[in-house]
């Protein structure tokens, strides 16, 4: 359940960024955000230490689309074989300065905010919560 709030938090991390309402809307600054694409987990992090990625996680697929929208897996082991425990929709926004806002379709899920970052097909995201910082690493499929 964990994994299911980890990636949902990362699709809520990237709604939240902030942008400046100077904007004048004269057209997108880039061609595409870099977030758009789809996404495995290779790596986690909670305060600081990296915690072991589970077997069934390194199947998890995050999918991001340009119309702002989201899905993903989440998988599980059951009788010695990953099978597909959950799947969850949402809807992301890029607020700038590498913020972004995710919103869970989940009933009771707030969004979250993350800061995201990119380098090459690597994906960082951090969020902050009151359990403290978790970090994962994503990387472009």
């Amino acid at each position: 359940m964990k994994k299911i709030i980890l990636l949902v938090t990362v699709a809520t991390s990237i709604m939240f960024t902030s942008c400046s309402s100077d904007d004048d809307n004269s057209g997108p600054v880039d061609a595409q955000d870099k977030f758009i694409g789809v996404w495995k987990i290779t790596q986690e992090f909670e305060d600081g230490v990296e915690v072991t990625v589970e077997t069934c996680d390194l199947q998890d697929v995050l999918t991001v689309t340009e119309d702002e929208k989201f899905s993903g897996t989440s998988h599980v082991m059951e009788n010695g074989t990953c099978v597909l425990e959950d799947t969850f929709t949402g809807t992301w926004e890029n607020l700038g300065d590498n913020k972004y806002k995710i919103t869970s379709d989940m009933d009771g899920a707030e969004a979250v905010e993350a800061t995201i970052t990119f380098s090459g097909n690597t994906m960082t995201a951090v969020t902050n919560d009151e359990d403290g910082e978790f970090k994962q690493i994503l990387t472009r499929v």
